[in-house]
């Protein structure tokens, strides 16, 4: 399967991951991922990135084997969706049956 395939078999569209680069990160944005790679090295004990390092993996953050994790890793949409709306769906008669 291509992650794309993978992305519909879990009920997202085919441009879901598209266009997940940023080509000039704002400070903000790399002091937030500064700190996300900062605490990632001190729990892994792996090896700090550089702001030069951070800069170019924001510029293409995008890997397939990272895309086909993530979709292992995942729930169906669909699914999601159908409990999320069953629980929305049970607590609106709760609180119709309260208010009578």
């Amino acid at each position: 399967l291509t992650p794309t395939e993978c992305a519909r078999l879990q009920g997202f569209p085919d441009s879901w991951c598209a266009d997940l680069g940023t080509e000039k990160p704002t400070d903000e944005e790399m002091y937030f991922w500064h700190k996300v790679f900062k605490t990632y090295s001190e729990v892994t004990g792996c090896k700090m990135k550089s702001d030069k390092q951070v800069a170019k993996w924001l510029k293409g953050p995008y890997s397939d084997s990272a895309e086909y994790k993530m979709w292992g890793n995942g729930i169906a949409l669909p699914c999601a969706m159908f409990v999320m709306e069953g629980i929305a769906m049970i607590l609106s008669e709760e609180d119709a049956d309260e208010q009578k």
